[in-house]
């Protein structure tokens, strides 16, 4: 998907032990400022739990760089299936078709 970078999540900033979670920042949106950090739209996991259902969140870079891994898209599929039952049948599959809708 065109515009949506995948991230595992883990349980701690040493990246050992994964949570079984995906983020899925929506890079095409662009940034924003929040609180002093620099943050991605993003489709996060709302339990902590694998596989856990999502919803719409924003997610700050430097969350993403300590606590995830950027991964492809295909491992995110096997990973987080909810997320991407999610996306496939939402408007984010659109952004691929229209990527400047104004």
């Amino acid at each position: 998907m065109n515009g949506i970078r995948f991230y595992r999540e883990f349980t701690n900033k040493a990246k050992r032990q994964p949570s079984g979670t995906v983020v899925a920042a929506l890079v095409v949106n662009g940034s924003y400022w929040s609180s002093g950090a620099i943050c991605y739209e993003a489709l996060a996991a709302v339990f902590d739990w694998p596989n856990s259902p999502v919803a719409g969140t924003g997610v700050a870079r430097a969350y993403l760089r300590q606590k995830c891994k950027r991964i492809g898209e295909a491992h995110a599929r096997t990973i987080h299936p909810a997320l991407f039952e999610r996306l496939d049948c939402s408007d984010w599959a659109n952004i691929n078709q229209n990527p400047a809708v104004p």
